[in-house]
């Protein structure tokens, strides 16, 4: 290994430890005497570790989004705009502006007020949908719905389709290419043996033909 690939991997393994070091702190919380993170108790059970109680908190959550249209709504509107469940740190007025900086503020805003106020006047302008449009899009969904689940067994299939196509392939490499391989190995062994043999019944007779 050159001194490139040994830097490399030796920085690699300082990272390393310092993030598994940042995982124990974030777990445990509390350190030993020299500053280093305590090592995590071993769990109880195999259901007490972390990734089976964050397993199970996920299928909870999925149930409960099944089970209750609103908070999955509320997922969705999370998935799509994080940032609405943030909501902005709040910022005090700076103290010591004078009437006149505080004036000139709102004045450079001033023609943001007509244009946002002509946008809301325009939303009633805008026609109601057609109750039969809505009523027809609505009556779409049990169709949606079933096109949906249609679409997750074929996925499944096709994932299941693939399983087995690397299952067949592993197969056919092991006993195909390897099995092939390791027999053309014994019969070129066996071949080899046979040749000696051959050669060595050939010197006696040799042997013997010249004593003659």
């Amino acid at each position: 290994m050159s001194l490139e690939s040994e830097a490399v991997a030796g920085t690699t393994l300082e990272l390393l430890e310092a993030r598994l070091r940042r995982l124990s702190y974030l777990l445990t919380g509390g350190t030993d005497w020299t500053g280093a993170p305590s090592t995590p108790e071993k769990p109880a059970s195999l259901d007490e570790t972390v990734s089976r109680r964050l397993a199970r908190l996920e299928r909870e959550m999925e149930k409960l989004s099944r089970a209750v249209p609103a908070v999955r709504d509320v997922i969705q509107l999370h998935d799509r705009f994080p940032d609405l469940f943030h909501p902005p740190t709040p910022h005090d007025i700076p103290e010591g502006l004078t009437p006149r900086t505080l004036a000139s503020i709102v004045l450079s805003y001033a023609t943001a007020f007509p244009e946002t106020a002509s946008r809301l006047t325009s939303l009633n302008d805008l026609p109601v949908p057609d109750a039969t449009s809505s009523a027809s899009l609505i009556a779409l969904q049990p169709q949606l719905d079933r096109l949906a689940q249609t679409q997750a067994e074929q996925a499944a299939a096709v994932s299941e389709l693939r399983v087995r196509t690397a299952r067949v392939l592993q197969r056919w490499y092991e006993v195909g290419l390897v099995g092939s391989g390791e027999c053309w190995a014994e019969w070129e062994g066996r071949l080899e043996g046979v040749e000696r043999e051959v050669r060595r019944r050939e010197v006696i007779r040799e042997r013997m033909e010249n004593e003659i």
